[in-house]
Formats: structure tokens, sequence, C-alpha cells
């Protein structure tokens, strides 16, 4: 499934990524939830993923806080990091995705007001497919566990979205799929 969803995503031509990623990032900024929160954190994009370099940019220029991830190679735990100046503070790191430098501060992860979460592959009902570390899932789960209210979505092309994916009881659903179309509410997320 893994290798599917990627050698699919990876099919999109540059001009039709370039557009579909202006349709997706223009539905994040027009979105409530978005506009209101004000910490997010956001994946730093790595290869076909939906570029998220404008949103961090956007984000920054708006003045709201910013948080990205990093892999502590030694624990193999995911942290948030505060960042306020992409070309400063991020550098390659694990994988060759851009991370935060070791003079970033931990992010306060109670305050957040927004996860902007990676994936490969999704369902209408919120489940997603990573990329196997399980590093997003332990990261989710953490946030659900202690303030199950932080809004998670993902940014994901129509085409990537399944009817049913082989996901594990450990794996955290996402609340919102951003997609070219637009801003839908999972089925987990009733209460909307």
């Amino acid at each position: 499934m893994r290798a599917a969803a990627q050698r699919l995503r990876d099919s999109i031509s540059a001009n039709e990524k370039k557009k579909l990623d202006a349709q997706i990032i223009s539905h994040l900024f027009g979105w409530d939830v978005y506009l209101h929160a004000d910490i997010i954190f956001c994946y730093v994009s790595f290869r076909s993923e939906v570029d998220t370099i404008p949103i961090l940019m956007h984000a920054l220029e708006h003045g709201k806080k910013v948080t990205v991830p990093k892999i502590d190679q030694k624990t193999r735990v995911m942290k948030s990091f505060l960042v306020h100046d992409l070309e400063k503070d991020l550098s390659p790191g694990s994988y060759h995705i851009l991370e935060p430098h070791s003079t970033c501060v931990e992010a306060d992860y109670m305050k957040l007001g927004l996860i902007i979460a990676p994936g490969l592959a999704f369902t209408r009902s919120g489940d997603r497919v990573g990329y196997g570390g399980g590093y997003y899932d332990h990261f989710l789960h953490m946030f659900k566990e202690k303030n199950g209210n932080i809004p998670i979505c993902a940014l994901v092309y129509d085409r990537l979205i399944y009817n049913c994916l082989p996901v594990k009881e450990n794996d955290v659903p996402v609340d919102y799929l951003i997609t070219e179309t637009g801003v839908f509410h999972t089925q987990r997320n009733d209460d909307e």
C-alpha cells in the first residue's frame, strides 16, 4: 500500500503539483481553525509531499508561532521545536529532511492550536498511512491523551484518499483532510 501510494504521488507532474499545492494551501489559509490558531505544528515537506514551506512562511509572516518536528536519534522520539526564521533555524537532518537546529527551543505542546501531519494515504474517516516509522503516531497519540481538543489535519491530494486502508489499533486518525477541492471533516469528527 505504501509503495503504491508513494508511486501515485510521485507520478504527479511538477506543473500539476504546483497547481494542486496552491489550491490546498489556499483552502488552509481560508480555514477558520488555521486563522485562529496562534501556534501551529507543521511538518517540513520532503520530496513529493504537499509543499509546506509557503505555509511555514505565511504563518511566521502573520505572527503565528511555528513549531516543526525533529527526531531524537538516540531515543527515536519525535519532538517539536519553535522556529522563527526558516533559513537560519532549519538545516538537513534525519533522512535529509529540514529540521530545527539544536539552538531552537522545544515547544510547549499544550499550547498548540493546530497540528498539520504528513502521510502517504488517507481515508474519509481520517485513517492515515505514513512512512512506517511510527514517529507521528506516537507523537499524535501523546496529544490525544493529554489534550484531545487540538485539531489534527492532513494536506493530501484527492487521488490519495482511499475507501479503506490497513491501519493498526495504535494509528492515530486525523480530524480534517485538506485537499485541492476543500477542507473536509473526517467521519470521526462527528461533533462539528
